[in-house]
Parts: structure tokens; C-alpha cells; sequence
């Protein structure tokens, strides 16, 4: 049977797809080596953060417990919103306190819990208010800030409606420049229109505590459930305050009133000690696949590259919490890649030795594989999903390495080590059956 010639671009399947995975691991590593501690933000464990108890702001305002567990509810979307994943918010009832931890930032280096604790956003109520024209110094006046400048002085009139009547908020872009784009539930819906359409021709207020943000001129009663917040916004200030928005309206205006730094909790030297033992492993590893599985091994060594640098690239592009329950999801998710791949080899192997061709085995290999390495990638998912889902704290950091390393080895390093394998197989050189695995079985006498 005469063969069909391999093309060109079949034999270069091979160097194309190391050469992006080598520009992917050169990137992380460049990456890591050139901002050192600043390319990734870690956990409490690891390099330490902030402690702050919030309380009410107003000596004479005792919140209820209600009110604490729903400014807790918004300290944690707000911290959620930040992919801060390592944290604790607690309520001290007696004290009528939160207690609140949360890790430094990744490029922090002056570690001061003051400027740390700026990263969770005001902690003030925004509210909507009827106002009206005043006189500087006079009794009641509120300023109208704009652009970080005094825009004017007002009264204010009636105050009708919080931020928590807000669904949703987004930064969006009108002739006058960025604005805040609002969107009302139902309740806020109604009593929008109905303090709009009373108060035609007058002024409208947006305040966060006792600053006046925005003020805008009733034109027309407001019914369609939507407004928008204006000023002298940039691009970066309206995405920070519709975040803010949409982390929810504190039921009572709070300040910290107690901070101070936390140490690692797992000492300074922690982390060092735990890559160098996760490198370890992985040269073990990878020796071990080259030396046992031969070419599909070392074809899968250079995808466990991938998945590895992978992992920490997604993290520090989207700004996550690596802790060290989150470096062990890495371990864990690595593991899973081996184990993908020496199903994926031995079946290679069992396909060669039954006569199949070195190309026919190759796909039969990962084709009869699939079901198996498929099984066992989405019983781990499933278990990473309903940790980010269920699960606080450091326990997300684990469930988002574990989730994304499995996403990346069933993604990508199964079909780049097919690509791989497939493109080395046209090679004369690399046709030898030995190279995966193949034994020879002895004829009996």
C-alpha cells in the first residue's frame, strides 16, 4: 500500500507548537523574574495583610443585627469584586463591629494598613435627594465635588431613595464625557418616576455620605426605570464607583476604627519553600515520563509546561488571591495532567502492539482514551465548580487553580501533544515503534 507524503506543514505542527508554548513559559517566567512579588497578589499565609474593624461612623447609631450582616454582605461583594480571595469578614454583635482581613496588594511596598484598607471603597451610603440652591455657609449646605473640586453649594430638600433600590450599575460614555450608567428594580423603578414626575424643573441629587457627586435638572419624569450619574469622571473613576454601586448600599454610614498589619501565617519563607518543592516534583516528573513513556512522554512534559505557566498567567491577568491551598490546586491540577497523559501513552502502546501502525495507534490511542481522561477532568471540575460556588476564602483560591488547570490540561495540552505527536510521527527518525513503548513479544519455542 503505498503512503501518502506527509506535507510541509504537517512536519512543522510540531515546531510551531512548541515554539508558542516556549513564548508562553518565557513570558510568565520573564514576567515572575522581572516584578518578583509584585506580579501575583498572595494570600494572608504567605506574605501577610491587613486587620480593620469598621463600625458605625454615627456614635449615636447602633445598627441592628440585620444591618451588620448586610454591611457584611457588601465588605464581601466589594472584596469579591477586587478577586480578593483570601479574607475573613466576621461580625462582633457585642461590639456592633466587623472584623475584617484581607492580604496586601500585589505591589505593595510601603505596607501601610491606612492605604490598604482605601482598596475597599468607600464605606458610605449613596442615596438620591430633592435639592435646591444655597448659599455657601449656610446652615445645611452640602457641596457638590467635581473633579475632586468644589462645584457648587446646595440644600438638600428630601431625601427619597438609597443605593440599594440600584440593580445594576456600568460605566458608559455620553457627549458630556463618562457617566454612570443606573438601572432601577422594580421598587426603585416606581419611586423614581413618581419623585421625578413631582419635581419637574427642579434639581435631583446623588450623594455618597455627605458629599454631593452629581446634581442633574428634572427635564421630564423619569418612568423607564434608568438614570445616570455625571461629572468629571475618567474612564477608571466611573468603572470604581459603578463597582462600588453594585457591590450594594451600606445600611449605615461606617469608619474603621481599628487596624493594624498581619504576618504571614505561614512564615516568611513559606512560599519559597513550596515552589522549590513543586519544581522538584516537576523535574522528577518530567524525567520519569521521558525515561518510561519515551516520546509521548516527553511530548507530555512540555504540555505540563504549558498547563503550569498557564495557570500562573491566568491569575495574574485577572488579578487573583494565590495562596497556598491555591498553589497545592496547581500541584493537584498537574497531577491530573500526568495522569491524562499516561492514559493516553499506554493506550498509544497497547494500540502498537496489537499491529496497529504507528499513525493509526496514535489517534486510536486518543481517541479510546478520551472517555476516560473525560470522566476523570469533569468529576475534578465539578468539584473545583462547587467549591468557587460553596466555598470562602482561601478555599477559592484552590478552587479557582484546580478549576483552570483542568481547563487548560483538557483544553490545550491534550490537543497540543496530539498535534505534537501526530507532526513527529512523519519523521523518519521518530517512526521507530520503540519510541512508544512498543516490545517486541517473543515467539515461543
Amino acid at each position: 500500500m503505498r503512503h501518502k507524503k506527509a506535507s510541509i506543514w504537517q512536519k512543522l505542527t510540531f515546531f510551531i507548537v512548541v515554539a508558542i508554548i516556549l513564548a508562553i513559559v518565557a513570558y510568565t517566567a520573564f514576567g515572575i523574574y522581572t516584578e518578583r512579588n509584585s506580579y501575583m497578589r498572595f494570600g494572608i499565609d504567605i506574605k501577610g495583610g491587613v486587620s480593620a474593624t469598621f463600625q458605625s461612623a454615627d456614635e449615636t447609631i447602633v445598627p441592628t443585627d440585620d444591618q451588620l450582616e448586610s454591611a457584611k454582605t457588601v465588605i464581601e461583594q466589594r472584596l469579591d469584586n477586587n478577586n480578593i480571595l483570601d479574607r475573613t469578614v466576621t461580625l462582633d454583635k457585642e461590639n456592633h463591629a466587623i472584623l475584617v482581613e484581607f492580604p496586601w496588594q500585589a505591589n505593595e511596598t510601603e505596607f501601610d494598613p491606612v492605604a490598604a484598607i482605601k482598596e475597599l471603597g468607600e464605606t458610605a451610603q449613596l442615596t438620591f435627594a430633592v435639592v435646591s440652591e444655597g448659599e455657601h455657609g449656610e446652615e445645611g449646605v452640602v457641596e457638590l465635588i467635581v473633579d475632586g473640586e468644589h462645584g457648587g453649594d446646595y440644600i438638600i430638600e428630601e431625601t427619597f431613595m438609597d443605593g440599594s433600590r440600584v440593580a445594576k450599575a456600568e460605566a458608559g460614555y455620553l457627549d458630556s464625557g463618562y457617566v454612570i450608567l443606573l438601572q432601577f428594580d422594580s421598587e426603585g423603578t416606581t419611586t423614581f418616576a413618581n419623585e421625578t414626575s413631582d419635581h419637574v424643573g427642579d434639581l435631583i441629587g446623588i450623594l455618597m455620605d455627605d458629599t454631593l457627586i452629581s446634581v442633574a435638572t428634572v427635564e421630564e419624569a423619569i418612568t423607564g426605570g434608568e438614570a445616570y450619574i455625571s461629572g468629571s469622571f475618567t474612564a477608571a473613576e466611573a468603572k470604581s464607583l459603578a463597582s462600588k454601586i453594585n457591590s450594594g448600599a451600606l445600611p449605615f454610614t461606617m469608619e474603621s476604627t481599628n487596624y493594624s498589619s498581619v504576618s504571614a501565617t505561614m512564615g516568611a519563607h513559606a512560599l519559597n519553600v513550596m515552589l522549590l518543592a513543586g519544581l522538584i516534583a516537576l523535574c522528577i516528573i518530567i524525567l520519569f515520563m521521558c525515561c518510561y513513556y519515551r516520546l509521548p512522554g516527553f511530548v507530555a512534559s512540555i504540555t505540563l509546561l504549558l498547563q503550569t505557566a498557564g495557570q500562573l498567567l491566568i491569575f495574574h491577568l485577572m488579578g487573583l488571591t494565590l495562596t497556598l491551598p491555591g498553589i497545592a490546586g496547581i500541584i493537584l491540577s498537574i497531577g491530573m495532567g500526568v495522569d491524562s497523559n499516561i492514559i493516553i501513552a499506554e493506550r498509544i502502546k497497547e494500540e502498537i502492539n496489537s499491529g496497529k501502525t504507528l499513525k493509526g495507534a496514535i489517534t486510536a490511542g486518543y481517541s479510546r482514551a478520551f472517555s476516560a481522561v473525560f470522566d476523570c477532568n469533569v468529576t475534578t471540575a465539578a468539584v473545583g465548580l462547587l467549591l468557587m460556588i460553596l466555598g470562602t476564602g482561601s478555599m477559592l483560591s484552590f478552587a479557582y487553580t484546580l478549576l483552570i488547570g483542568i481547563l487548560l490540561n483538557f483544553g490545550l495540552s491534550i490537543i497540543s501533544s496530539k498535534l505534537m505527536l501526530q507532526s513527529l510521527s512523519y519523521y523518519k527518525v521518530f517512526s521507530n515503534p520503540k519510541f512508544y513503548g512498543y516490545k517486541k513479544v517473543k515467539e515461543a519455542e
